[in-house]
Parts: structure tokens; C-alpha cells; sequence
């Protein structure tokens, strides 16, 4: 066995699971232009509360769980029970939501839940930009969530619970740094939290429309300096992805000790590669996880990630570099 910070990473050879995304629901009430949902036609559905907890039962001891897939966390109706059984369980758990349905009643529940940190996704507060990249919502609506759940948490004496600000690196996103970061300030928030999403800086033919293209790594590094700079005055944590790339010495630490599963059960080795139609190791609901974890398929797919030979990884922003920020990355405490 090795351990690095308490942490067990190998034990007799084998990779140890340590954190794992659980996915409440793949429905969303928004259409993202940038998010992989609107672009694949899966069945839609929710995990229900009994066969979350089929699932885990069904997994080893995690230190952290993250309650989010391609779908908003708050369309099921049970995820504060979720949050509530994965604290009993021991672990950290995580939300990430749009904040969209974030009524009071519904603040109040993810506050008592237990929950340790809520990432609010929010990539501009420029009205035209925000409903470009998600149509059907104004901003005002969401900021007005926003400001009522960070009221509710600072009266209410839940100040252990952490709140972040999660961006994507759309063009929208970098140029609202500055008045995102004032306005977590503001909030009394914790963190901006900026990743990167789909490739949005690699060469030109792979960018959509929002990402700054070719010539975005300068521009980045000005915005995400300048965006650091003020957050440190204000006292907020930003935290920016690693943008040195590419770093060839560099390898992915999800298919070693994360894993993400679906409503429905689909195994798969991946956060940011969820479709099980694409690559799942099996279902949790008809195959014992230890067999998944174990099987031949998933060692041959880690080794082939190890080896910088995994077609399905081509594209990842965190092929080469992290997509998140070294200390914000869920798998730093693994590195060797």
C-alpha cells in the first residue's frame, strides 16, 4: 500500500476509489450551447431515492461525492435526502447547480442537508450574453437566487458550507472575471471557480463560437492575472485551470480513482465523457461494483490513458493540462 497525505491511492496493486459523481437526474432546464446534453439524445430520468441508495451500498468507502451529471442536481425532488445519506456515509458531498430553481424552500433544504459546497454555475452576468448561452432564463432571476442563498447561509450560521461561482472558459465567462469576482466579494462567497469545458482552447477548428480561438492563451493569461490579482485584494479564491500546456509528463487521475455513475446506473470512467452510450464498464444495478472496478475492460482502458493511447481522450483539456486549477484539482492530493 502506498499512502501520500493519508491517502490511501494503491492498495495491493489495485487503484482505490476515492471520489465519485453521482448523477440525480439528466434532465435540464437548460439548452447550453456549450454543455455535451444538448447535443445527444439519451432517455431522460431521474435516480430515485432508493436506488441512490442501492448505490451506495453498493460502493467502497469515498472521501468525497459529487451530486451532479449533465443534468440539473435540483430537478429531483429528493436531493437533499441524497446529501443527507452521503454525509452519514462519511463522505464530503458536493452540488453544482444553475441556481435557476433555487426558491427559498429549496436554499433552506441544500443548507440543512449537510452538504459541504454548492458551486453555482454562472458563466456572465451580461443579459444578452447569459440568455445567448442559455436560452429561456434572464440573469436577474438567477441572481436574485443567488443572493438569497448566500443571505441565507451567512444569517443562518452555515458559513462552514462553502460557496462558489463555477465558470466555464467561454469568452463571456473571461471577460465577466472582474465583476463576477466583485460581485462574490459582495455575496461574502468563497470561491470563482473557472475550468475548462469541451475544448474551448484548442486549435481553431475544434473552438465553437464563444471560445477566444487561436490566439486566446495570451489573452487568458491577462484576464485570469488581472482576475487574480483583484480577488486576492477582495479575499476571494480564484481559482483558474492550469493553462501551461501541453505538459506530455501529465496523465488524467479519474479512471484511477474516480468514477462517475449515471441515473441509470452506466459506469463510466470519466466526468467530463458521461454518455454511456459512448463508454460505461457496466451497471451498478446488475453487476457487483468490485466487478466493475475490477474487470479487464476498465484495467485496459486505464492503461491506455496512462499511455497517452485513449482515442476517447483526444480533445480532453485535462489530457495534457490540468482543466482545473492544481489546488482546486480533485485528485491533487494523488499526484506522485
Amino acid at each position: 500500500m502506498i499512502e501520500r497525505e493519508s491517502v490511501q491511492v494503491y492498495v495491493n496493486g489495485r487503484p482505490v476509489l476515492r471520489r465519485v459523481q453521482i448523477e440525480p437526474t439528466n434532465r435540464c432546464n437548460f439548452t447550453c450551447g456549450y454543455c455535451r446534453r444538448t447535443h445527444w439524445a439519451r432517455p431522460e430520468g431521474d435516480m430515485r431515492l432508493e436506488r441512490f441508495r442501492e448505490v451506495l451500498d453498493r460502493l467502497p468507502e469515498v472521501s468525497h461525492i459529487h451530486l451532479q451529471g449533465v443534468g440539473e442536481p435540483l430537478l429531483n425532488k429528493d436531493l437533499p435526502v441524497m446529501i443527507r445519506c452521503s454525509r452519514l456515509c462519511g463522505a464530503r458531498v458536493g452540488t453544482t447547480t444553475n441556481a435557476s430553481l433555487l426558491s427559498m424552500k429549496k436554499a433552506m433544504a441544500l443548507l440543512d442537508s449537510g452538504i459541504n459546497r454548492i458551486n453555482l454555475s454562472v458563466d456572465t452576468l451580461e443579459a444578452t450574453d447569459f440568455s445567448r448561452l442559455r436560452p429561456g432564463l434572464s440573469i436577474k432571476k438567477v441572481l436574485a437566487n443567488i443572493t438569497e442563498l448566500a443571505e441565507l447561509r451567512y444569517n443562518g450560521g452555515y458559513e462552514d458550507i462553502s460557496l462558489a461561482f463555477a465558470l466555464v472558459t467561454v469568452q463571456p465567462a473571461i471577460e465577466s472575471l472582474s465583476s463576477i469576482i466583485r460581485l462574490a466579494a459582495e455575496l461574502g462567497l468563497d470561491e470563482v471557480y473557472l475550468q475548462n469545458l469541451n475544448g474551448s482552447f484548442l486549435p481553431a477548428g475544434y473552438l465553437d463560437e464563444e471560445s477566444p480561438g487561436d490566439n486566446g492563451y495570451g489573452y487568458y493569461r491577462e484576464a485570469t492575472q488581472s482576475a487574480h490579482a483583484l480577488a486576492s485584494r477582495l479575499g476571494i479564491r480564484f481559482l483558474p485551470p492550469a493553462m501551461d500546456i501541453p505538459d506530455y509528463s501529465w496523465r488524467c487521475r479519474w479512471p484511477l480513482h474516480g468514477c462517475n455513475v449515471t441515473w441509470d446506473g452506466f459506469v463510466s470512467p470519466c466526468c467530463l465523457q458521461p454518455d454511456p452510450d459512448v463508454l460505461h464498464f457496466g451497471n451498478l444495478f446488475e453487476t457487483d461494483f468490485e466487478k466493475i472496478w475490477s474487470s479487464p475492460a476498465y484495467h485496459h482502458f486505464r492503461a491506455r490513458v496512462q499511455a497517452d493511447c485513449e482515442p476517447l481522450c483526444a480533445g480532453c483539456p485535462d489530457r495534457y493540462g490540468q482543466m482545473w486549477h492544481p489546488t482546486a484539482n480533485p485528485f491533487a492530493e494523488l499526484q506522485p
